[in-house]
């Protein structure tokens, strides 16, 4: 078994954060020595956000973090894939085992699953009931999660709600 960074590309990274998936298939093509049932860090640029394990062509989650953890391999690994733009591009790392220990030791502790209420609501003009409905996703499917802000509470502390955006917290005041 090898150990891997993945650090995907801006865009790669941004879908991987906005819609739950089982798995990704990354645009970088596999490393030389990548086999089924190698442990993966996933990384944005922001740092790591997911553990996963190759199966195939792509890598399945095994965890994903609420919050990317900068760890100095993500850091070096995302400044060794950024173009001459300064954009990052992604790209594999290949990990020792000590190295691999050392990130996931880094990572925070994992929570317990538990409810929450996730709700989106929009003010939709329409003649009647079932129009309104169909306008409703039509602008959940063009605006989609890049602009449609979701309000997301613990069930049964409403009043504790914070606004999403692209799977990260997001600032509503509208005067920013």
């Amino acid at each position: 078994m090898r150990y891997w960074l993945l650090v995907l590309n801006e865009d790669e990274y941004a879908e991987q954060q906005a819609y739950e998936v089982e798995a990704v298939e990354p645009g970088a093509a596999l490393p030389e020595g990548a086999a089924d049932g190698d442990e993966v860090a996933l990384a944005g640029p922001e740092g790591v956000f997911a553990l996963g394990e190759l199966d195939g062509p792509a890598i399945a989650y095994r965890r994903r973090l609420e919050e990317p953890e900068k760890t100095d391999e993500s850091a070096a690994a995302a400044e060794r894939t950024r173009d001459a733009a300064g954009v990052v591009v992604g790209g594999w790392t290949a990990l020792t085992p000590d190295a691999w220990e050392d990130l996931v030791r880094s990572l925070p502790t994992p929570e317990r699953r538990r409810d929450w209420l996730v709700t989106l609501s929009m003010p939709i003009e329409a003649v009647d009931k079932a129009e309104a409905v169909r306008q409703f996703w039509s602008y959940i499917r063009s605006l989609g999660p890049k602009e449609l802000p979701t309000f997301v509470s613990p069930y049964g502390r409403e009043i504790e709600g914070t606004a999403f955006l692209l799977g990260a917290e997001h600032e509503q005041d509208p005067e920013e």
